[in-house]
């Protein structure tokens, strides 16, 4: 049972280490996201930087112009280095967490984490139904192992309590053969003895599987305690205890399906908040690409066209966003069911053994 209970606490141990890289690693691809974001929208009012300072080239603009399209160029630059520097920082927190000696080692230091992977958003989350999640939640989980094993030890403590309030009844039976023959002493004098006791080894052994000379023994033992207020009291406690455990068990079960309820919520929230920021962001580069045509053709003002690059940043932020909250979300679903392990190709052999069985390779395309 100890055994038993040593794994399963291993493997919760490294359930939640798993879980901890795998959302710094998808924060890392939602920061590597909003970089890119952010350089895109770099890139619009650099454009429009430029075209602003074409036309007052062509005095089809006053000069006065060229500040506010400057302004705007400058903010997205900012932008740009505080999203380069925020991918800089989750770096240096997954190297943290993947290496033995973290920033210390030079090479460590030295490295680019470069992801491979980027974050998918189904069109719908094809999710087991609730009870089948619980009840996989319930099979895999080592919390839920753990209370298991927890709750047999206290049944088997209970038990060895309850032996000291209970009276004892022992019985005890045995059945003995003797063998009674011998040499007879010739200097004894009296009466010659008994032929049927005068032998040697052979006769007595003779005797003894004969029954000849049985023995019987019987004997009955009662001992009950009263008022054995010690044992009363540790059987008492031990009852109590056992009581509480199995209360917090059942408050942890109920507990759980709520939270595994939580997280499904969750998941779906978080796509539908994907699916309106993208649908937002679609809709704000067009508005931003009608806006700088009519601001071509003498028909816009050059506010109108910053506040729809504005816009248009912001709607670009919320979608990268939504897309960082979207994997975060999987992770715990994954996590508070259990298969966080399993899902990620983490065996808890090698694990163990501390090192790995296999080949590391990239993911498929």
């Amino acid at each position: 049972m100890n055994v038993g209970l040593a794994q399963e606490t291993f493997r919760s141990q490294l359930l939640n280490l798993v879980a901890n890289v795998l959302d710094l690693y998808w924060d890392l691809v939602g920061d590597n996201e909003d970089l890119k974001a952010r350089r895109l929208t770099l890139d619009v009012a650099q454009k429009f930087y430029n075209d602003t300072k074409r036309q007052i080239e062509l005095s089809a603009l006053a000069k006065v112009e060229i500040y506010r399209a400057q302004a705007e160029l400058t903010t997205r630059q900012q932008e740009v280095a505080i999203s380069l520097a925020a991918v800089q920082q989750q770096e240096n927190l997954l190297k943290n967490a993947l290496s033995r000696n973290g920033l210390e080692d030079p090479l460590v230091d030295a490295a680019d984490v470069v992801p491979l992977d980027s974050i998918q958003v189904p069109e719908r989350d094809d999710l087991p139904a609730l009870r089948e999640l619980v009840a996989t939640a319930m099979a895999k989980r080592p919390d839920v192992a753990l209370s298991k094993i927890n709750q047999e030890t206290a049944k088997i403590s209970a038990l060895g309590t309850a032996n000291g309030v209970l009276p004892i009844l022992q019985g005890q039976a045995s059945l003995t053969d003797s063998g009674l023959s011998g040499t007879s002493n010739p200097q004894s004098g009296g009466s010659p003895a008994d032929p049927y006791y005068v032998g040697g080894l052979g006769n007595a052994l003779g005797q003894v599987f004969r029954h000849n000379f049985p023995s019987r023994r019987a004997a009955v033992f009662f001992e009950g305690s009263l008022h054995n207020r010690v044992a009363q009291g540790d059987y008492g406690i031990d009852q109590l205890q056992l009581r509480q455990s199995e209360l917090v068990t059942r408050r942890s079960m109920n507990q759980l399906v709520v939270d595994i309820s939580n997280q499904v919520i969750g998941l779906r929230q978080a796509r539908a908040r994907y699916s309106a920021a993208v649908d937002t962001r679609t809709l704000q580069e067009q508005l931003l690409e009608k806006e700088q045509r009519k601001f071509s053709l003498g028909a816009s003002t050059i506010n109108s066209v910053v506040v729809v690059q504005r816009a248009l940043a912001t709607a670009r932020a919320a979608e990268v966003a939504a897309l960082a909250t979207y994997s975060r979300a999987s992770v715990s679903l994954d996590q508070v069911i259990g298969e966080t392990l399993e899902k990620n190709n983490v065996s808890v052999g090698e694990a163990l053994e501390g090192r790995l069985a296999r080949d590391s390779r990239p993911p498929s395309p």
